[in-house]
């Protein structure tokens, strides 16, 4: 069938709007049609090349749908399901997926970095007949698309919450929630302070404060996130671009420094300030992603002095088939607030304006692709 997308054929350059053809779904597959996908700053870095992927490609991995069409073997789905689509999507046989990390799939990682669904081909064509990949086994930046029946989170009937809403539980929900939970095991008194509060830096907080972390330190460069990072329950903010935040979260934890710092923009600045605000024992849980040729001058003289710890976490730990369907439960009481996060809809046509805005620090909480 025909369908539009936004075409990454060249790093940081416009994505073209392009007529592809898409194929039907094959065995244990769904074909659907795209209702939200939300634009992660991740995705403003697979555009750049800084997380490099296969080329060309449509991206796009944070996404709800509605199943149109289900291929043979198909038995958890039928047409009509809402779904979420999981960008990383386990096999469930290898060594990672074996020790209970689905997030680390062997075999979804080479299938994720070359485009392809799980039997190692795209089904997506251009105009010319070439191949495109898509991207995290979504392809959210398309009408529509075909997703792994593994890989596509059923939405049951009673949670009425809207697509834009939902898509977030793809990305930006269950990996703050999971750097909070899974991974920090946080818990009631845990001083913790969040570097980056984008979408993911928001649900962390949201997450450290249905906790009850105390304090929760909210830390941007730009002082126009200060509003949503209380309202998601940071109890401090500082504007990392106006003061050096070490000594005032030194100060705020009563010298002792933090239990834990949750670094979500990928900046190797930030990331130097996570490790010295640290407490001795304390841990620096890295969620962001910085560009694959970067470093970061860590001193690491207080590694064993201090007993510190630096955790990286890809999708917070999250095993998607589990823990989406229980984020969803919590998502529909709206204790949340995934309907404030939500601060923009856009369309395809806005992607432009959406990654320039992304890399100017200009977007607040997420903003949302809503299709027709």
């Amino acid at each position: 069938m025909k369908i539009r997308a936004a075409v990454l054929r060249e790093y940081n350059v416009p994505m073209e709007i392009e007529e592809l053809e898409l194929a039907e779904p094959r065995e244990k597959e769904v074909q659907v049609k795209m209702l939200a996908c939300g634009f992660c700053h991740s995705d403003a870095s697979v555009w750049l090349g800084y997380i490099p992927q296969d080329v060309p490609m449509v991206p796009g991995h944070e996404a709800c749908a509605i199943v149109e069409k289900v291929g043979p073997g198909v038995t958890k789905l039928k047409p009509g399901d809402r779904v979420i689509g999981c960008w990383m999507v386990p096999c469930g046989y290898c060594f990672q997926c074996r020790r209970g990390r689905p997030n680390l799939c062997e075999i979804s990682m080479k299938h994720f970095q070359e485009g392809n669904l799980l039997d190692g081909t795209s089904r997506l064509t251009d105009k010319n007949g070439k191949r495109v990949g898509m991207g995290s086994f979504i392809t959210g930046f398309a009408t529509h698309s075909v997703m792994p029946e593994v890989g596509a989170i059923k939405v049951p009937d009673h949670i009425k919450l809207p697509p834009e809403q939902l898509c977030q539980l793809g990305c930006s929900v269950a990996t703050g929630w999971g750097a909070v939970v899974n991974v920090a095991k946080a818990r009631e008194g845990d001083s913790v302070a969040v570097f980056g509060c984008g979408g993911i830096g928001l649900n962390a907080i949201r997450f450290a404060a249905l906790r009850n972390c105390n304090p929760i330190i909210a830390v941007d460069l730009e002082e126009s996130k200060k509003q949503i990072a209380l309202d998601f329950g940071a109890t401090h903010f500082i504007n990392s671009s106006k003061e050096d935040p070490v000594p005032r979260i030194k100060e705020l934890t009563g010298g002792a420094g933090l239990d834990y710092a949750i670094e979500a923009s990928g900046d190797p600045g930030a990331q130097v300030q996570a490790w010295y605000s640290l407490r001795a024992g304390g841990t620096v849980i890295a969620i962001g992603i910085p560009s694959i040729d970067s470093t970061t001058d860590i001193p690491m003289f207080y590694a064993p002095l201090h007993a510190k710890t630096i955790r990286g976490t890809l999708y917070g730990e999250t095993h998607p088939t589990e823990d989406l369907p229980s984020l969803m439960e919590v998502m529909n009481t709206g204790a949340l607030k995934t309907d404030k996060l939500v601060t923009r809809l856009i369309t395809l046509d806005d992607l432009d304006e959406v990654r320039e805005a992304i890399l100017a620090r200009k977007v607040i909480g997420r903003w949302v692709i809503k299709y027709d």
